[in-house]
């Protein structure tokens, strides 16, 4: 019986284990990115404490409460009152107040798009590191299957003395060299797949779902910068410092003055009094020195985005750049390059097993076309990781 009950419960454990791992897509990579990220949570939190803070303005002085002593004699006569006091703000204090709180939440929504913008790029870049990653181990793999079939021709004609050892050693001395790299590749995918992991705050995640690289596509469209969330954020937290102003501002407006007394006057009992005024502030330096400080600050906030403005219209002048002249050399290597030395490695194979071609001239153009298709991947990398920069400059 505890046997069974044993067996089930490491059943039970391992089918979640397994259940806890899970491939992912870039598409679900991005959309978790977007939602899951603590820094995002912790936007939403800070977007959540300004709307609350909308509240914060209607907020009244402290009630005075007190007692007072008024035409006193020697008898102790004079008038005696117990006293309540309110002043109250104007309206206006609460609705700049409040105009200012959503104003500051505003520029957080702002600031969580242009952080969801920099954590997709960051995803989406690193996606086609591990699948530039991935891409290699398979031509590597292919490359080892074209050196088990030379290296089988070269056991054969080794076997009845038609070449001697050399070419067989160089065969499999240039084999094992592939082989090196895809353990060093499998090594720099594990890390990059950590780093995945880590930017996710996931751990389950054991792989990725596409299985190779391929060149993105899309068509280069104008991008109106003034909407990107980095230069929106900056133009809301001018709003923000202007409304600021205001609110600053309020506290030179008057103050409605209000109270009631209950009084003993000479001796008689109950009599009332009370009071309306206006409190006005006498002295305003300080203040204004609040709103011109505050003036500069808007002022370097337009300067701020003109130079962000300039860094995006910079970046999107590379990213485009970089995409047409990398889109120009991929058609060439496809349409040019890789059908031929293609057609030439098949050339060489077939004349190699016929011993019309020596194994040196064979491993050569092996080696050309290794690195030709090398060079491939790492141009659809460049292409892609372009695309990325070029994908993040549109506005949200």
């Amino acid at each position: 019986m505890h046997r069974f009950i044993l067996i089930t419960t490491l059943f039970v454990i391992m089918c979640w284990r397994l259940n806890a791992q899970r491939v992912i897509s870039l598409e679900e990579a991005i959309e978790q990115v977007k939602t899951q990220h603590p820094t995002i949570l912790q936007q939403d939190l800070y977007i959540q404490q300004q709307r609350i803070l909308k509240d914060a303005g209607k907020n009244q002085p402290f009630l005075s409460l007190g007692y007072s002593m008024e035409e006193l004699g020697a008898a102790g006569t004079g008038v005696h009152a117990l006293y309540a006091q309110q002043d109250f703000n104007l309206p206006q204090v609460a609705k700049r107040k409040s105009v200012y709180q959503e104003a500051l939440a505003q520029t957080g929504e702002w600031q969580k798009v242009a952080t969801q913008k920099q954590l997709e790029r960051s995803v989406a870049a690193l996606y086609q590191q591990l699948l530039f990653l991935k891409s290699q181990e398979g031509l590597n793999k292919e490359l080892l299957i074209v050196y088990d079939k030379i290296e089988t021709i070269a056991k054969k004609r080794a076997k009845v003395g038609e070449t001697g050892a050399i070419p067989l050693i160089t065969t499999q001395s240039a084999k094992q060299q592939i082989e090196w790299q895809q353990m060093n590749l499998e090594q720099d995918y594990t890390n990059q797949l950590i780093l995945l992991q880590q930017i996710l705050m996931d751990s389950s995640i054991i792989d990725v779902a596409d299985t190779s690289l391929t060149p993105s596509s899309s068509r280069i469209a104008p991008i109106n910068l003034d909407k990107h969330p980095l230069v929106e954020q900056i133009h809301q937290s001018k709003l923000a410092n202007d409304l600021q102003s205001e609110v600053i501002e309020s506290q030179l407006l008057p103050q409605l003055s209000t109270g009631i007394q209950l009084q003993v006057a000479e001796g008689t009992f109950p009599n009332f009094g009370g009071q309306i005024g206006l409190n006005v502030p006498l002295f305003a330096k300080g203040i204004k020195a609040q709103v011109q400080a505050n003036t500069l600050n808007s002022r370097m906030l337009e300067q701020r985005k003109v130079w962000q403005l300039q860094q995006l219209q910079s970046q999107q002048k590379i990213a485009v750049q970089n995409i047409r002249l990398l889109t120009k050399q991929l058609s060439y290597f496809e349409t040019v390059l890789l059908p031929t030395l293609q057609q030439q490695q098949a050339l060489n194979q077939q004349a190699f097993s016929i011993g019309e071609l020596d194994y040196l001239n064979v491993l050569q153009g092996l080696e050309q076309i290794i690195e030709v298709k090398r060079r491939y991947l790492q141009l659809v990398l460049q292409l892609n990781l372009a695309w990325v920069d070029y994908n993040y400059l549109l506005e949200s």
